[in-house]
């Protein structure tokens, strides 16, 4: 079942105390007395989210760039385009120049390190876009994000923790277009005003974004 922002199973036992696991990047396993109210638990759960949040955060520190190698001439996507990857040596840094992603290393023929300083840069330019869009949609929503994180998710583009005001946006999304990222970003930002994907939410969206339908088609469907 969901729980806020966490896909939680509950599972009954004969036990004096709840026990909270965390399974996976996207899963919590509860196992709770079997007289406890449902609501007890479902409390208990909300106010550990913060905690079971970093605990996820643990499972999807290292998120795949690509399923081809990391090598010289190898195809990297990123906000919505394929570059060509160039692999130089050097002193460590990230660039764009033209139709390339330019990676310089010590060493850039060890894949490894190819792969962390890939997601270093682009974990710092998705930061830096959704910064952008924060200072630029709440004055207009009115609202306000206490903070916002960037992780890996497997079932979803983003997330919005009601009771801290946090929001969370899948690391995937540096490579999608920027208008996916947007549409992500309001969306999140909307739950600020309505939790549940009802007639309201869907109101507010049409009122902030009013292609946000397109967008939400392009983004799961690739386009």
């Amino acid at each position: 079942m969901q729980i806020g922002p966490h896909q939680v199973v509950i599972e009954r036992k004969r036990t004096k105390h709840l026990y909270l696991k965390i399974k996976n990047a996207t899963q919590v396993h509860v196992s709770a007395p079997r007289q406890w109210p449902h609501e007890d638990i479902v409390a208990i759960i909300e106010s550990r989210s913060d905690w079971i949040t970093e605990q996820q955060q643990r499972f999807a520190e290292r998120p795949e760039l690509a399923s081809a190698p990391l090598v010289d001439g190898a195809m990297i996507p990123y906000r919505g385009r394929n570059y060509r990857l160039a692999l130089r040596q050097g002193a460590s840094k990230v660039t764009i120049v033209d139709d390339e992603i330019i990676v310089q290393l010590a060493q850039p023929d060890d894949e490894s390190a190819v792969t962390q300083r890939l997601e270093r840069w682009y974990r710092s330019q998705l930061k830096q876009q959704i910064s952008e869009l924060l200072l630029h949609w709440q004055p207009i929503m009115q609202v306000q994000a206490s903070d916002f994180g960037v992780r890996k998710m497997k079932t979803r583009w983003g997330s919005c923790n009601i009771r801290t005001k946090k929001i969370w946006l899948n690391f995937d999304l540096v490579k999608k277009s920027p208008q996916s990222l947007e549409y992500v970003v309001v969306h999140e930002l909307t739950h600020l005003y309505e939790r549940y994907h009802n007639a309201r939410f869907y109101a507010l969206m049409d009122k902030f974004l009013p292609d946000w339908s397109e967008r939400r088609h392009r983004l799961n469907h690739n386009e």
